[in-house]
């Protein structure tokens, strides 16, 4: 049975998992800007939000040309406050670094051919960090629905029965009364904020509606999930009609909505069930990447030649090490590894992959240790720096 220290150690990361969804987006269309902002990140680890804005704000006027600069600095806060939701950026006090998975984007930035994998990549991290918001609508543009006002409407009715599902279900499910209550506690202000951003007048709920809608569409159309044909109208592409499909066959499908299960990891640590009992709950984010950019779902054989893996892990290393550090996050390396997988239809599976890679530091002592754990999860490995 977790603690109650148990709780207020992962409690954020519970709230996140809950309800997979950013929410206010600041109107923040172009996907792969988050992918530039790790490129202004890493030169200058740690930094301060403040620095980081005036150098977003230089960095995107000068890619803007023909666009609109930006002048102030409420829309390079929010290209921030996107990215680290997005997971891409850790914050220690008033210091920002990247994360495991903002390293393992740095290096996919640098592959000469990198497009579709930092695709894949940035799929998984909207799945993963807006999966109820971005997959619900997704759910509505298979049903013919095109208005981002009438998406709007219908995504936040759906979201407010995907709450009402989920208290249901942790008071059915979960027979340790602080974990319930917990839970509900999380739940219960989620609705109420919901709530309470749709009893404004009719205007600004519009306003409202369009700026949740219309990002995640152009995210969608970005990373291949949606096309929009002559009548401008968004439908299904082949990749999208093929992640429905795979959320049907893991289980995440709901007449009235889309649900994702929680991580494997956090019920473990939390002692607690799943929201639904799939296999491949710790890979479905990848299960789901790995179905937009294949015609079949795959597990990948990549981490099963030892040899070839050291290769792997050895060019990986360098971009994904902490800065001034000689050691690595290994789910940095399983980040990416996954990505250029994903974008071939193949999923690298994470137990799998923590297996192989513990089974390399014996293999080969005298090229790479394993470290301790750090922040609650993960192994962190180093490569010898003599050879």
């Amino acid at each position: 049975m977790a603690s109650v220290l148990d709780f207020e150690r992962y409690g954020s990361e519970l709230d996140r998992q809950l309800l997979r969804r950013i929410g206010y987006t600041n109107g923040l269309h172009k996907i792969r800007r988050f992918a530039r902002l790790v490129e202004y990140v890493y030169p200058i680890i740690p930094t301060s939000v403040r620095a980081l804005v005036q150098i977003i704000i230089r960095e995107e006027n000068i890619l803007a040309e023909s666009e609109r600069p930006l002048t102030g600095t409420k829309y390079a806060q929010g290209i921030v406050d996107v990215a680290q939701a997005l997971l891409l950026l850790d914050k220690f006090g008033p210091k920002l670094s990247l994360s495991s998975q903002g390293y393992a984007c740095y290096y996919l930035n640098r592959l000469p051919e990198h497009s579709r994998a930092l695709d894949a990549f940035l799929l998984e991290k909207v799945i993963n960090s807006d999966g109820e918001y971005t997959l619900n609508i997704l759910q509505l543009v298979s049903e013919g629905k095109s208005d981002p006002i009438e998406l709007g409407e219908l995504l936040l009715s759906r979201f407010l029965k995907l709450i009402e599902y989920k208290m249901a279900w942790a008071q059915t499910h979960i027979n340790e009364r602080f974990t319930q209550r917990t839970m509900s506690a999380f739940l219960t202000e989620s609705q109420r904020v919901l709530k309470r951003a749709l009893a404004k007048e009719a205007r600004t709920v519009e306003f409202f509606y369009k700026h949740i809608v219309n990002p995640r569409l152009e995210w969608l159309r970005d990373l291949g999930c949606i096309e929009h044909g002559d009548s401008g109208q968004p439908t299904l592409s082949p990749g999208g009609t093929r992640v429905i499909t795979q959320v049907k066959r893991l289980g995440g499908w709901r007449e009235e909505f889309v649900i994702l299960p929680l991580d494997v990891w956090l019920t473990k640590q939390l002692s607690i069930p799943n929201l639904y009992g799939i296999a491949e709950a710790t890979d479905y984010s990848w299960t789901l990447v790995s179905a937009c950019f294949g015609e079949c779902v795959a597990r990948s054989h990549i981490i099963r030649d030892a040899e070839s893996l050291l290769k792997r892990v050895k060019t990986i290393y360098p971009f994904v090490k902490l800065a001034n550090f000689n050691e690595a996050d290994a789910a940095s390396i399983h980040e990416v590894l996954s990505a250029l997988e994903g974008a071939s239809g193949r999923v690298v599976s994470q137990e799998e992959f923590e297996i192989a890679l513990q089974e390399l530091v014996k293999a080969f002592p005298s090229e790479i240790f394993k470290l301790s754990k750090r922040r609650g999860r993960g192994m962190y490995i180093a490569l010898k720096t003599s050879r």
